[in-house]
């Protein structure tokens, strides 16, 4: 690939989404609205790596915004999902630098929370090239979580590339149906949230039927960032702003943008919270496997990735970010497209609110 980069990024990073890997032949989507290439994407996975290790600005880390693995592979049972996620990881460990995992509603299909925090998914105390600071308990066998289900470990953190930028991993399925044991609590509070506005029973929970507008994303694939995950986002942003820096939001549903049975349940809560910052650049989601940009009522802007899983084969959907002082370089392969994002109100330069204009350039980029 080629590009007209003419200065050095103060760093870059990869970035991809719904992987969703299983060695199953190609099949509809829930929806029958578009052909999912299961086979082809550990291949895509393969070429993203190859091509961030040999980028002139080579990315040091990545971002997989969720759901790795398919649901179809625990069908087959415990050891078919388990062989599927080692196989995938095969290809991830090809790139030359850690891998942020974001977790999605198909890697809870496969695994408990608790099966997910103790394996490789849970990137919450990644080290290696990038500084993180956790909100989790420790892994130490001595300190198991409280319950089967696993859900007092945190899988929301927060990690700082550079001393000016801050990224920012949100649990999306802090409160759901589908990412808890009906024994907890949690799972409780999820189904009474959901069964509140959602009237179908049992697996239709799954569907929007019934419902119009924005509560059609009352559906048991989704889910809500709960009170305790809101109010440590709060204080990291404080934090943030303290320090003059730039924040990027990581999650795996999106919280603007999506069509209605994509978003985030408290979706207005998060974006309350999040417009109360000048700091927050933009936050950048996977879930609906379609390429989306938007810009909310404060300014952030917000990009949906396209799904690996649904790429054409021939083609692919994944990101290199170039990352500057007052904007970045979204430079796509395939599927998700080449722009020039600037950050909407925080001008690192200067120190203060920004008031130049935020209008978007393409950036050139040939595969």
């Amino acid at each position: 690939m080629t590009t007209n980069i003419t200065n050095c990024p103060l760093f870059s990073f990869g970035v991809l989404a719904d992987v969703q890997y299983a060695d199953i032949p190609n099949r509809l989507n829930f929806a029958k609205t578009s052909m999912r290439y299961y086979r082809n994407s550990i291949k895509l996975v393969h070429q993203a790596a190859l091509t961030w290790n040999q980028d002139s600005c080579k990315p040091s880390f990545a971002v997989h915004l969720g759901d790795l693995i398919d649901g179809f592979n625990n069908r087959e049972g415990k050891a078919n999902s388990e062989k599927a996620l080692r196989d995938i990881l095969t290809e991830f460990d090809k790139f030359d630098g850690p891998v942020h995992h974001i977790l999605g509603n198909h890697d809870f299909y496969n695994f408990t929370r608790k099966e997910l925090w103790d394996s490789r998914l849970n990137t919450t105390q990644l080290t290696g090239k990038v500084n993180v600071e956790d909100t989790t308990t420790s892994r130490n066998p001595t300190n198991p979580p409280e319950n089967e289900c696993g859900c007092s470990n945190k899988l929301y953190y927060k990690f700082n590339p550079h001393p000016d930028f801050c990224f920012v991993v949100l649990d999306t399925y802090d409160i759901s149906g589908c990412s808890h044991l009906q024994q907890c609590p949690r799972y409780e509070e999820a189904l009474k949230i959901l069964c509140a506005v959602n009237k179908n029973t049992g697996y239709e929970l799954n569907s929007p039927t019934g419902l119009e507008g924005k509560e059609r994303r009352y559906v048991l694939y989704n889910g809500g960032v709960g009170k305790e995950q809101l109010q440590w986002l709060r204080n990291v942003l404080e934090e943030a702003t303290r320090k003059q820096q730039t924040v990027f939001i990581l999650d795996h549903i999106p919280i603007f943008g999506a069509t209605d049975q994509c978003l985030l349940w408290n979706y207005e809560e998060v974006l309350e919270t999040l417009g109360e910052f000048d700091c927050v650049a933009a936050v950048l989601s996977g879930h609906t496997h379609t390429y989306n940009y938007g810009e909310d009522t404060n300014g952030i802007r917000h990009i949906i990735f396209p799904g690996i899983v649904e790429a054409t084969p021939g083609t692919n959907a994944f990101a290199t970010i170039d990352v500057y002082s007052d904007y970045c370089d979204i430079r796509g392969y395939g599927q998700m497209p080449s722009f020039t994002l600037r950050y909407p109100r925080w001008n690192k330069t200067m120190g203060k609110v920004c008031t130049d204009s935020t209008k978007e350039t393409s950036v050139q980029a040939t595969s």
